[in-house]
């Protein structure tokens, strides 16, 4: 049986500096740089932390690494939007004019940009999901 201490997700980027100003500045994340270029900690509310690590040859997943969860999705898209975040748009999924697909996520809605990496990062603000997920 395997014993687990804690658990942390984590994903990557090509440039630590550029994920450092974003998550920091953009989504207003508390971020904490590790020593010699060796990543960075994003530290979420609710005492989640999540592992940035420098990669190179980096190529961004083509699914969402990390789902936000926040009080008002709607309210969160306008402030990024003012802040020059663009927001993806899905064939299959019923998304209105700003990007928002609406009863997503058991029940609230959900909305989706990239990093400066690519990498998908999902916002949603469903009672459903955080239930499920503790």
């Amino acid at each position: 049986m395997v014993t687990v201490r804690s658990v942390y997700p984590s994903f990557s980027a090509n440039d630590i500096d550029a994920a450092r100003t974003f998550y920091a500045d953009t989504l207003g994340l508390r971020v904490t740089p590790l020593p010699e270029g060796g990543g960075l900690v994003l530290h979420l509310d609710g005492g989640t932390s999540v592992f940035v690590y420098p990669k190179d040859n980096h190529q961004p997943a083509t699914f969402t690494v990390l789902h936000l969860a926040v009080d008002d999705v709607d309210q969160v898209v306008d402030e990024l939007t003012a802040k020059g975040v663009t927001f993806e748009r899905y064939e299959g999924f019923d998304q209105d004019e700003k990007g928002i697909a609406r009863g997503f996520m058991e029940g609230g809605d959900g909305a989706w940009f990239t990093d400066p990496a690519g990498n998908v990062v999902g916002l949603t603000d469903g009672e459903g999901m955080q239930k499920l997920l503790g």
